[in-house]
């Protein structure tokens, strides 16, 4: 699978990609790489630089080096066709020998950065736990509070601390063209305000705000903002995978212009949640 906008953020790379180990591939110690695993294989090292055959065939030039991440320590593996069709498998070798051997299960990744090809693995939770924090937002709270505030004060303050630069207004709109319900089920039982007196409802973008660092394309829009009652928006970023991605799908469905933002499909979205299929 190739990198999404949070995987280029969190290794701070513009080209990668990251699959399941099987448990047969650990077993066998090799690893067969497939669509953007194989491109990027063959995109770095060049296509004629890559033997056919079995290692033995060409020791020296099966043998390609990596740096392993997050340290960087230089690691050699052996990569080959294995059948003369070049474009019928690429085989990679891993070896616990080589400090590279990832578990059955876990995920394994390659990314380019700085001239050099990086390769890791992690269990599969920690994975999904490292995307997470890609899009974890500190200052979150203190933007919900803003919208219930009518002190210039505690607005301007907000301003200060945002580093993402929402505009509260967007959001105070967004909820009011919806009437004050919940985008994923406008049948929701809310509470009203002490301060403003209106039903109770969150902003959600997304797309998250997080991302801006890595899109040139304005996220703080009118049609990346959602209202959500407090249980859904919560349940967007903490619900297991199914009700998180049902609540993504409703809400691509209810406004499908939001995937031109920043021309991706829907599945890429549920990347940026860590509710994707992984393969």
């Amino acid at each position: 699978m190739q990198f999404g906008a949070n995987q280029k953020l969190k290794f701070n790379a513009q080209i990668g990609s990251y699959s399941i180990v099987t448990e047969r591939e650990h077993y066998d110690s090799q690893i067969t790489a497939t669509d953007s695993e194989a491109e990027l294989l063959i995109n770095f090292f060049g296509r004629e630089s890559i033997p056919i055959g079995n290692v033995k065939s060409n020791k020296l030039q099966a043998l390609k080096e990596f740096k392993l991440y997050p340290d960087g320590e230089k690691v050699k593996l052996n990569l080959v066709f294995p059948k003369p069709d070049k474009t019928a498998e690429l085989r990679l070798y891993i070896s616990s020998k080589a400090s590279f051997k990832p578990k059955g299960n876990s995920v394994w990744f390659m990314f380019e950065r700085d001239n050099a090809l990086w390769i890791g693995s992690m269990a599969e939770t920690e994975w999904r736990d490292e995307n997470v924090i890609i899009v974890y937002d500190e200052t979150e709270g203190a933007y919900q509070d803003s919208l219930l505030e009518r002190d210039e004060i505690k607005i301007n303050k907000l301003k200060a601390r945002d580093i993402f630069s929402r505009d509260r207004n967007l959001a105070l709109e967004r909820i009011q063209i919806e009437k004050y319900q919940c985008e994923y089920n406008p049948s929701h039982s809310l509470f009203k305000s002490r301060y403003t007196h209106l039903p109770y409802l969150e902003a959600h973008h997304l797309i998250p705000m997080a991302l801006q660092k890595v899109t040139p394309q304005k996220l703080d829009t009118l049609e990346n903002i959602f209202s959500l009652c407090p249980y859904c928006h919560r349940a967007i970023h903490h619900a297991d995978k199914d009700l998180t991605r049902d609540i993504i799908e409703r809400l691509v469905h209810k406004r499908p212009e939001i995937l031109n933002i920043m021309d991706i499909k829907a599945a890429e979205i549920f990347s940026f949640y860590s509710v994707e299929d992984i393969y």
